[in-house]
């Protein structure tokens, strides 16, 4: 008997490329506010404003923009021109127009584990933002279920396996953020394969691995299917 009924996906930066365009767009603010301030503290006033605005505008490009715009006026005490606030809104235009990298191998991945089990995708973000990704990507085919939720903590997985009827026992969940892809998971009695990003969003890091049973990682989400081989046989 197989040891679960449902494989679960986190999308960014699990199934296609997306933190490295926030860092790139980060690092544009960066030099447009270097007159006011050094690296440092403009990394950190973003970061800080992004956190407060969390519970207003949720995860998402939208959100990372209006967190730009206010940490350029603060920042500059009100001085920043009309013209910088201009390029800091482009730029945020931009990412939404940007075109979607899937991560090597992808599609292969999921059609193969398809053929075996009922897929899941849980992303977080803003509803607009992530279906469009999501559309771009080509990839909801092979998906049983869609969900774009405001946070991935444990009470969500809960809710989302209950209105699914899944049992979390039997879930496996892969993803690059342990806070939010393997920690929730794992603590509901599933399976949790951590695949890591080489660049990671400051809201999730995490100092150590979950000393866990039921804990993996793979290098890359081509060794998904292995590794399920291999656990199944276990």
């Amino acid at each position: 008997m197989s040891k679960f009924d449902v494989l679960a996906f986190d999308a960014d930066d699990t199934l296609w490329h997306c933190e490295s365009l926030f860092q790139d767009t980060q690092a544009r603010l960066i030099e447009i506010l270097d007159q006011y301030a050094d690296h440092e503290s403009v990394t950190a006033r973003l970061h800080d404003t992004e956190e407060s605005n969390i519970r207003l505008f949720g995860f998402g490009i939208k959100g990372f923009t209006l967190s730009m715009i206010e940490t350029a006026i603060e920042i500059s005490d009100r001085k920043i021109s009309a013209e910088d606030i201009h390029e800091i809104t482009m730029m945020g235009k931009a990412m939404l127009d940007s075109p979607l990298e899937l991560f090597e191998g992808v599609d292969e991945v999921l059609e193969e584990l398809a053929s075996r089990y009922s897929l899941f995708l849980i992303t977080k973000g803003d509803n607009m933002d992530q279906y469009n990704k999501i559309e771009k990507s080509d990839l909801a085919h092979h998906f049983n279920e869609i969900d774009v939720v405001l946070k991935k903590d444990v009470p969500t997985y809960h809710d989302l396996f209950a209105e699914h009827k899944t049992d979390p026992h039997r879930t496996l969940m892969t993803g690059n953020s342990i806070p939010s892809d393997v920690l929730p998971i794992l603590e509901l009695g599933g399976w949790g394969v951590h695949v890591p990003y080489y660049v990671v969003a400051s809201f999730e890091k995490h100092g150590n691995d979950p000393k866990h049973s039921r804990f993996r990682r793979i290098d890359r989400l081509s060794r998904l299917p292995e590794l399920i081989r291999q656990l199944e046989d276990g």
